[in-house]
């Protein structure tokens, strides 16, 4: 092997910054397909396999986040540790759980906060502190960290009756390359029985995960990165130089972009899972059907709000039962304040957390009205609250796409004040290809069920053979269009 090839081999084994591993790169697709080759020999054999995932995950994190894969280690090896501690002596219960959320949660503050709470500190004292020192934030620690923590509050709580005896299976859970980047949040009472058991990779399997692979491709390269590279991004990029029609339709473009982007990549975890065997939960369930926001937050980032609501809301309300309903807002509020500084250290987010918990609180003080108005307006009211709900998300969406509130600010007056309908259909003779992408996108949101059911069903009756050449053929189509337009998942980000 001649020194070239060494030199190419030694790269792609290294770390590079500025050509992280993604799950849409050329060079994941070919790790994964040799990666697989693998797997399908030893499947069946659960030590063998487990580790075999294990080295796969951690390298594929390495090369996502360089050295940081040690942090990784470390915060998962300390709570299966404080496990093992908890299973053994039940004087350590007591105080087991508080070090691991004191633990995990310090090391997020820090990698994600720090300058966050500086610029703070700076604005209040009137000082001009500086580290002397950068801070880069590791990829996915906002979802390892919620994931292992969840496993030491349910020993706590007596969901999970046992701890973890094997140190793989637990760090294989943590690491766990599918859901890593950016979730869904599995949770230790799912994933780790399924890694205990032993699999059997059935044809089933192979057809929905190459099925989930492909719609999630589809989603995230053909309908968010189009429309990110051809209105949206452009728009938010320097919004002083577009109209307020450009304005009023990347709010609708960023809303759609966003779903799309975040929906086209958990199609694909959830793809790569079911080719190993493995099931995760659902992340979205056509979250712009919902009526109110509460809805909303039930079909949308499901595995997220799921765990707020069983963490971090169940609590706080349990201890402010007997204030009743204000016991419950203050919960709303609580919840919502740490799912906005979650999602970022930016007051954007705070905001756009606050405006979400105010919905939740009015529809919570005015349910008694909106059940009367149900029963007058009946369908028609539903229509109307679909439409509401759905232009809440849209405008309170620009904070997620602005870097200030500010920016968001003078986009949203712009948008209200000076919007001029004589620009309408010049937009639409502009823009009307990514325009047509956006509607039809949103359209099928509404699509009922059974389509998308009917979908699946056509495609298993497809031979292997079928699957495999519409498989080539759709990546082929989605390679010619990434090659151009593609973008990094936009959820990384928070």
């Amino acid at each position: 092997m001649g020194e070239q090839s060494w030199s190419g081999i030694l790269s792609f084994l290294s770390f590079d910054a500025e050509n992280v591993l993604t799950y849409q790169s050329t060079g994941f697709v070919i790790l994964f397909l040799a990666f697989y080759a693998l797997y399908i020999g030893i499947h069946s054999r659960v030590q063998w396999r487990n580790i075999a995932l294990l080295c796969f995950s951690l390298f594929f994190y390495y090369k996502l986040s360089g050295l940081y894969v040690f942090l990784l280690v470390a915060l998962a090896s300390s709570d299966f540790c404080i496990g093992m501690l908890m299973r053994r002596n039940h004087w350590f219960t007591r105080y087991g759980v508080w070090i691991s959320v004191i633990l995990n949660l310090s090391f997020l503050a820090y990698y994600k906060y720090t300058y966050f709470f500086i610029d703070i500190y700076n604005g209040l004292s009137g000082s001009h502190f500086s580290l002397a020192f950068a801070i880069a934030q590791p990829i996915g620690i906002s979802y390892f960290v919620f994931k292992s923590m969840s496993y030491i509050i349910d020993l706590d709580r007596e969901v999970i009756e046992e701890s973890e005896t094997s140190y793989v299976n637990y760090i294989l859970f943590v690491s766990f390359f599918p859901n890593i980047l950016a979730g869904p949040i599995s949770k230790a009472r799912d994933l780790l029985p399924q890694l205990r058991e032993t699999i059997v990779i059935q044809r089933q399997h192979i057809a929905h995960g190459v099925f989930l692979l492909i719609m999630g491709l589809f989603k995230k390269i053909m309908i968010a990165d189009y429309i990110a590279a051809n209105m949206t991004a452009r728009v938010f990029e320097a919004p002083e130089f577009f109209s307020s029609m450009d304005k009023l339709m990347a709010c609708f473009g960023g809303l759609t972009q966003l779903f799309f982007d975040f929906a086209g990549y958990t199609d694909m975890v959830l793809g790569l899972a079911m080719l190993l065997g493995f099931t995760m939960e659902p992340n979205f369930n056509q979250p712009f059907k919902a009526t109110n926001i509460s809805g909303f937050w039930k079909r949308w980032h499901m595995s997220f709000y799921n765990w707020l609501s069983e963490y971090v809301f169940q609590p706080i309300a349990y201890a402010l039962r007997r204030h009743k309903l204000k016991g419950t807002v203050i919960a709303i509020y609580a919840t919502f304040l740490i799912s906005g500084i979650w999602h970022g250290p930016n007051y954007t987010f705070i905001i756009w957390a606050i405006i979400h918990g105010s919905a939740i609180t009015l529809e919570s003080l005015t349910r008694n009205i909106r059940a009367k108005a149900h029963k007058r307006m009946g369908n028609s009211y539903m229509h109307l609250s679909t439409a509401l709900t759905f232009l809440l998300l849209v405008f309170s969406g620009v904070l997620l796409q602005c870097e200030t509130v500010t920016d968001a600010g003078k986009m949203l007056s712009d948008i209200f004040t000076q919007f001029e309908s004589k620009f309408i259909f010049p937009w639409i003779e502009i823009y009307h290809k990514p325009f047509l992408v956006m509607l039809i996108a949103l359209l099928l949101q509404f699509a009922p069920i059974r389509f998308y059911a009917g979908m699946f069903k056509q495609w298993q009756r497809l031979p292997v053979w079928g699957m495999s050449v519409c498989f080539c053929i759709a990546i082929l189509v989605f390679y010619q269009f990434a090659s151009m337009e593609a973008l990094p998942f936009k959820y990384i980000e928070f």
